[in-house]
């Protein structure tokens, strides 16, 4: 027999940049000359929209027509957590427009994407964790895609990285890299966008709960 979750995974965003100013390497002197070396290192703007297309929200995997999605309390367009809302243990669910990363930087050989959670998938109602290979990710669309709750995704990795914070749905968690692990995504021009669909197999053995894991993603020019 199923057993019904209530509350949310909430899939919170906090997102990480590189960012370097100007400046000087130095002077090197000749006779009769002055050489000045400037050095520019890349200068990264990433914006990180959840929900970011009208129609957002969770849909069961079901064959034929597919039902409207819906989401929990937590999301909003534009804003928000990605909200899968009430959901069944054993079955999976496809987040429409769960993600939208945008990147502009100077740096003209481009740039690598990363996401990993930072921890294992929670229930902060009796603190029982799920592996992170129950939430995957698929490219979407701008403003719309054909996805649905079949369609093959890649599972996020737990980060093998130091976190901090994270371990409470009120508290952002940040990751330091010491190796960067593969990148979920990749750019070889200066500006990028990626829109992205979650999926979430709820485990079978999973308990009543409010469950929540943190995505970090974190830009990195090349």
């Amino acid at each position: 027999m199923k057993r019904y979750l209530l509350g949310f995974l909430g899939v919170i965003f906090a997102a990480t940049a590189m960012v370097a100013v100007l400046s000087p390497a130095g002077a090197v002197t000749a006779t009769g000359n002055v050489t000045v070396e400037w050095h520019q290192l890349p200068i990264i703007h990433f914006t990180l929209t959840p929900n970011y297309y009208s129609g957002y929200g969770s849909v069961i995997a079901t064959f034929g027509t597919q039902p409207a999605p819906t989401h929990g309390p937590g999301a909003s367009q534009g804003g928000g957590s990605v909200d899968f809302g009430k959901t069944l243990a054993g079955d999976t669910y496809l987040y429409k427009y769960a993600a939208q990363l945008t990147v502009t930087t100077n740096d003209p050989n481009g740039f690598d994407v990363y996401g990993e959670a930072a921890t294992e998938i929670q229930n902060s109602s009796d603190s029982t964790m799920y592996p992170t290979q129950a939430l995957y990710y698929l490219p979407s669309g701008a403003s719309s895609d054909s996805n649905t709750g079949f369609t093959p995704g890649i599972p996020f990795a737990q980060t093998s990285g130091v976190v901090t914070g994270g371990n409470n749905v009120a508290t952002p968690a940040s990751i330091a890299y010491v190796t960067y692990p593969a990148p979920v995504a990749q750019s070889s021009s200066a500006n990028a966008n990626f829109y992205y669909d979650y999926e979430f197999k709820v485990p079978p053995t999973a308990t009543n709960g409010n469950y929540f894991v943190w995505i970090v993603y974190t830009v990195v020019g090349q």
